[in-house]
């Protein structure tokens, strides 16, 4: 699964867990929509002619940790 597949599919399972009706979601729906049409900008586009995302796109990134990482008061 490429990087773009990885956040598109992360964003469906974060959307998941989050408050559909605060006035920030319909900002986040209509940006990873864009960027779900666009994709990464590429050196075609005159702002992005000098800059290579070919090595970023490569990196396996977690998008969400594998574990959730809790303190309890007690610890602190």
């Amino acid at each position: 699964m490429d990087l773009k597949d990885k956040l598109l599919s992360s964003f469906i399972a974060f959307e998941n867990n989050i408050d559909l009706d605060h006035p920030v979601h319909e900002v986040r729906s209509e940006a990873i929509k864009n960027f779900e049409t666009k994709g990464f900008p590429s050196k075609k586009e005159e702002a992005w002619k000098y800059t290579s995302l070919n090595a970023i796109q490569k990196v396996d990134f977690s998008i969400f940790p594998r574990q959730e990482n809790t303190l309890e008061y007690k610890d602190i």
